[in-house]
């Protein structure tokens, strides 16, 4: 299974993000008090993901079906959080997303203008997720869930790109080991490939080290970090291009979608190299 299919309007691919929600997640990320929350960051990141997803999928004027996302938050329970006038099964198509936003912020972005220098600059911010962070950690269940809407999809979409799954998390799981149903996940598959899992770890540990994408556990701290890391897909090649670029460093193949204790433009590029889509026409 070689990760190569075309994505298209006739077979397109699916995003699909699940986000904790549990309390913890009002701490800022890598333990800064300068920093935003996790909660809070993990929102704007997946928004500006979704916006960057219609961007890929807009030609000629049209913003094209390439995609299907959803967006699984985990605290007390396990629910959409996209607008539910959107989303069937949990899904929603990337153009209906973009003409549904929530609301469109005025927020101010860092540019460097003519000579160089960084200079603000107002810009619109659309919102299709709010932060949310109060309830504990039920990653079984949302793991079930992903696995229910999945199974459709591939049944649906049977030649197309495999779905990506894209957890964001700062802890432990409270409802047992997810681990039995994460495999169930993974052994879902189209005729292209598996469906895929990439991990971002939003740790509040502000002295252990960053780790990108690595292909053992050696350099993780504890036994949740290392659970997480096993629990992740090895990176596509596609993706493992696309971290190439954007990290500088070639990846070695055995390489895993995890990510821990990134600063913020460091989960940011996580998302972006589990979000790039390939083989767009």
């Amino acid at each position: 299974m070689a990760y190569e299919a075309e994505i298209s309007r006739a077979n397109p691919t699916c995003f699909l993000f699940l986000i904790d929600h549990s309390t913890s997640m009002q701490d800022p990320v890598m333990g800064n008090p300068e920093n935003p929350k996790k909660s809070v960051f993990a929102a704007d990141a997946i928004n500006k993901v979704i916006q960057s997803l219609v961007v890929s999928a807009s030609k000629d004027m049209d913003i094209r079906r390439y995609f299907q996302i959803g967006v699984l938050g985990y605290g007390f329970d396990v629910t959409s959080v996209l607008n539910a006038q959107l989303t069937e099964n949990d899904l929603a198509w990337i153009d209906d997303i973009y003409k549904n936003p929530l609301r469109i912020e005025n927020r101010m972005r860092k540019e460097a203008d003519e000579n160089g220098n960084e200079v603000d600059y107002p810009t619109k911010f659309p919102v299709w997720i709010d932060p949310v962070a109060k309830g504990q950690t039920p990653m079984s269940a949302v793991f079930r869930r992903a696995v229910d809407v999945l199974t459709q999809w591939v049944i649906d979409y049977p030649d197309s790109y495999p779905p990506t799954v894209i957890n964001i998390t700062d802890g432990e799981s409270n409802d047992g080991d997810p681990k039995p149903v994460v495999e169930s996940l993974k052994e879902i598959h189209t005729e292209d490939g598996h469906v895929i899992l990439l991990t971002v770890h939003v740790s509040s540990n502000p002295f252990s080290e960053e780790v990108f994408f690595p292909d053992n556990e050696s350099l993780l701290p504890d036994y949740f970090s290392k659970s997480m890391f096993k629990m992740s897909s090895t990176l596509s090649p596609n993706m493992r291009r696309v971290a190439s670029e954007l990290l500088g460093a070639d990846m070695p193949i055995t390489a895993k979608g995890f990510v821990y204790n990134a600063d913020i433009a460091g989960i940011i590029q996580a998302l972006e190299i589990g979000t790039r889509p390939a083989n767009l026409p």
